[in-house]
């Protein structure tokens, strides 16, 4: 599951480097520079954040603590599904797909 955000480790704090629209760390209120605390009430760390997350379901809800400046908050995010990172390559038909199939032959051989 996904927060939703990209964090960054800062003097060893878990802080928002970039909260994605419409992620589920925007949804639940969580801003850029927000630095977390605590995911239901566990103290999280940037080495501890992968494994509490690993532990639920995407729309899951979990309480965040957050401090925004010097204000402790509290969050409630519902997790997104993991990012899908994937691409698909597909041979080109035609005459230039024809032309690429020779180069590769000429470079790579039989």
């Amino acid at each position: 599951p996904s927060i939703g955000a990209k964090t960054a480790s800062e003097a060893g704090e878990l802080k928002l480097a970039t909260a994605f629209d419409g992620g589920a760390a925007q949804r639940a209120g969580l801003a850029s520079g927000d630095i977390l605390v605590a995911i239901d009430g566990l103290r999280v760390t940037p080495a501890s954040l992968e494994g509490m997350l690993a532990r639920h379901q995407p729309d899951d809800s979990l309480k965040i603590h957050a401090f925004r400046r010097d204000e402790l908050m509290e969050f409630t995010l519902q997790l997104d599904p993991p990012a899908v990172e994937s691409a698909q390559l597909a041979p080109r038909s035609g005459k230039k797909a024809e032309v690429a199939s020779a180069r590769r032959i000429a470079w790579l051989g039989q």
